[in-house]
């Protein structure tokens, strides 16, 4: 298969339609609305509330059309990054010229939706290893690729691993260089990188604190209310709710962050031993 402008097709990747934790979410709410709903509501049997309780299903479903990947695609002249299908309609571009950009490098990121999970992001083990590309106007773009398992600390998959030989082995053949703007880091700033990257996101006491809060919270804020003579209703049970929801959804929001630095450590990292990598000397001690 070959293209006049895009050179011929050296690898192609097909990404799975939908992430495991949209599917993990599909199920829990299969088994609710066709499982726990007929036996709840009772006389009304697999058409409760008016047939409502199908629409958190649709917006699934639907979420899962509209974000279904495309096949990342590695040409000998550019490569055309995987896009879901809602940007796919938009009319987002999709290739870019290895003429357009000016480093290739594995880059870290982590499993979507993980940031949900404190328990398992605080052992450090969900960070899985993409191909990071930045062209000459600033753009990134991430290559992800499906992880088969869980398995170690920036777990490589073979999807990433034949990519990435097909890319070093087309720079090679061309005498090009794949990264031409990495920071430079001294041995002690790389250990302390690593160091950094390698400690969990949260505390496991501070995950525990913040998982286990909110029951507390939502019995002590119903004493206090019933003791003030507050009427108990909906809008006040809202508040209650959402006031205990904070300690988990702070949790969350800062295991996110703390993934994201760990991610661009990584990344950091990842560029700089790209580049020493194809440094004359390296090249040179090569078998």
């Amino acid at each position: 298969m070959a293209s006049d402008r895009r050179g011929t097709l050296l690898y192609l990747y097909r990404p799975i339609p939908a992430n495991p934790m949209t599917i993990a979410l599909l199920l829990l709410v299969l088994v609710v609305t066709l499982g726990l709903g007929p036996l709840v509501a009772g006389p009304q049997g697999l058409w409760p509330l008016g047939g409502l309780c199908f629409v958190p299903l649709a917006i699934i479903l639907i979420a899962i059309a509209a974000y279904k990947p495309s096949p990342t695609l590695i040409f000998e002249e550019g490569v055309e990054v995987s896009l879901p299908l809602w940007r796919r309609l938009l009319g987002t571009p999709r290739y870019v010229p290895w003429s357009e950009i000016r480093d290739v490098y594995p880059r870290s990121y982590e499993v979507a939706g993980s940031f949900l999970s404190p328990f398992a992001s605080s052992a450090g083990t969900l960070v899985h290893t993409g191909i990071g590309i930045e062209t000459n106007a600033g753009r990134r773009f991430l290559l992800r690729f499906t992880p088969g398992s869980i398995r170690a600390f920036r777990a490589e998959t073979q999807g990433y691993l034949e990519a990435m030989e097909v890319i070093r082995d087309r720079f090679a053949r061309r005498g090009e260089r794949m990264v031409t703007t990495a920071k430079r880091f001294s041995d002690a700033e790389v250990l302390a990188m690593q160091g950094e990257a390698r400690r969990p996101l949260l505390r496991i006491e501070g995950v525990f604190v913040a998982f286990f809060l909110p029951p507390s919270i939502v019995i002590l804020l119903l004493v206090l209310l019933q003791w003030s003579r507050v009427p108990l209703d909906s809008l006040v049970i809202a508040l209650v709710l959402a006031l205990a929801f904070v300690p988990p959804a702070a949790s969350m929001l800062r295991t996110l962050r703390q993934s994201e630095r760990r991610n661009e450590i990584l990344s950091d990292l990842a560029k700089f031993q790209e580049h020493l990598r194809e440094s004359p000397e390296a090249v040179h001690n090569s078998p």
